[in-house]
């Protein structure tokens, strides 16, 4: 498994994941229950990881929901 991106904390991590697997892609949070429970622990963030062979992938797919959650944001960007 290799880490895509390291979250603020596991609700957007898990929020993530949603998205990873809703594409068909395995997400593991190995740092989800060490959030929920020892926050003061959690400072690093919460990683999201992925099969080695599906990195490139997972990668494009948050990279198109920030892309779409910014043009959201700013209806003028689709302009």
């Amino acid at each position: 498994m290799i880490t895509i991106v390291t979250c603020s904390n596991d609700a957007e991590a898990s929020m993530l994941q949603s998205l990873l697997e809703a594409n068909g892609i395995p997400a593991f949070l190995p740092d989800a229950l060490t959030a929920q429970t020892a926050v003061h622990f959690a400072g690093s963030g919460c990683r999201i990881q992925v099969p080695e062979d599906r990195v490139d992938e997972a990668r494009r797919i948050l990279a198109d929901a920030e892309a779409e959650a910014a043009d959201d944001e700013d209806p003028e960007a689709a302009d």
